[in-house]
């Protein structure tokens, strides 16, 4: 595969009736922060542009990197995420109360980095973690669960976890569909790999909240596809298996959960959420054509505010190094002259930079070390717990800059 390509029909139904509504320009990609002796190359960068279908409503970004820079080495870590980890605590006692019946069923999660929901289960069920990334596998397997270090796929469910391991009771996706261009093939490998009672549970972030927050940093090139619950049909049923449950849950601002099986009566649930999808327009491009435009204005009094803290000899940081962060920096063109530093509390990612803009980032004992007059949370998804584990600092006259939905200081 070329390093990019870029589609000309929708992933899920192949219309080619596809309209561009948001144009980000140029970007590196999210995660490919950079190293110190690397500073003077010039990053890679990509198109990254997104696009409404007419015929399914998937909302899909078309042009495509080549998985493997994206995923073969990765920085995310869920159990850095103490939000992450409570969140899949919770989500283990569900699969466990409602779709384990005993030790030897299969649980199997795609993408399911270093193990934290399978950890949950790992004593209760047999596990079964399908990860790409080189580095996260390693961890996984540490924590005694079994992992298979590959992209998941029909053919690698055919050739060998079909062999391996036999059919999985229940399997599980979290923040993965949305990153697969291939997703029709993933979910006819995950029908080949179910039991006939088994189930299929995924969480993808909800397009609602990427219109209602104005949460365009969540465009990056790992997200190619941003969900509603009429695309998502339209992609289960394409495949012979059909929607029987769905929720919505905190995390990743506002995720939603679908239920999946071959056999299960639909709930309530569904008819529900699919009505309310409709009230939103959620569904139609003008919707989306208006996001648009609420992004730049949000960009122009962003840019306005920092501008003027600058003049005004106000040191600013930033709080978090997620991969939203690439997207907001570089569409808004904050680079280092502007924010001296990002702490996080990820250590893999400390003593990195920031991909396209090169801000360095620091472990949060560097705020003690170096005290701002602003903190720009660009984690803005955890700004609650972030001020409520910060309340010092607030306490102490630093200000907190809320990026998104709308601007506010705290």
């Amino acid at each position: 595969m070329k390093e990019h390509y870029h589609r000309t029909t929708c992933r899920i139904c192949n219309s080619s009736d596809l309209k561009k509504f948001l144009d980000l320009g140029k970007s590196p990609l999210a995660n490919a922060l950079v190293n110190k002796k690397n500073l003077n190359k010039k990053d890679k960068t990509f198109p990254l542009a997104v696009y409404f279908c007419q015929n399914c409503s998937l909302v899909q970004v078309s042009d495509v990197v080549d998985p493997r820079m994206l995923f073969s080495d990765y920085y995310f870590i869920t159990s850095a995420s103490s939000p992450s980890v409570d969140h899949f605590k919770k989500y283990a006692q569900d699969i466990l109360k409602n779709f384990i019946k005993s030790s030897g069923d299969l649980v199997v999660d795609i993408g399911g980095n270093d193990g934290t929901l399978l950890n949950e289960l790992k004593n209760d069920s047999r596990v079964l973690n399908v990860d790409p990334a080189t580095n996260i596998a390693k961890i996984s397997k540490k924590k005694g669960i079994k992992t298979v270090n590959d992209f998941f796929s029909k053919k690698l469910v055919t050739d060998h976890l079909l062999r391996n391991f036999g059919k999985a009771d229940v399997v599980t996706a979290n923040n993965i569909i949305a990153h697969t261009d291939t997703v029709i093939d993933l979910f006819k490998g995950v029908k080949e790999f179910l039991t006939p009672g088994g189930v299929f549970i995924f969480e993808t972030h909800w397009v609602r909240n990427l219109v209602e927050e104005r949460a365009f940093d969540q465009v990056y090139h790992e997200h190619l596809s941003y969900y509603s619950l009429h695309a998502l049909k339209h992609l289960v049923e394409s495949v012979g298996l059909s929607v029987f449950d769905v929720k919505t849950v905190p995390i990743q601002g506002e995720s939603i959960r679908i239920y999946v099986s071959n056999n299960r009566k639909s709930k309530p649930s569904v008819k529900k959420f699919l009505a309310r999808e409709k009230s939103l327009g959620l569904h139609k491009f003008k919707v989306f054509s208006d996001f648009s435009k609420k992004v730049l204005e949000s960009k122009n009094i962003m840019l306005k505010l920092l501008a003027s803290l600058k003049e005004n000899g106000k040191k600013i940081v930033g709080y978090g190094a997620p991969a939203k962060g690439t997207t907001f920096l570089n569409f808004f063109g904050i680079g280092k002259d502007t924010i001296d530093y990002i702490i996080d509390t990820t250590s893999i990612k400390q003593g990195l930079f920031m991909p396209g803009v090169h801000i360095p980032i620091y472990p949060p004992e560097k705020l003690l070390e170096s005290k701002p007059d602003y903190i720009l949370i660009l984690a803005w998804n955890y700004a609650d717990s972030i001020l409520k584990k910060e309340k010092d600092l607030i306490e102490s006259g630093v200000k907190f800059i809320i990026p998104v939905p709308k601007i506010k200081i705290v």
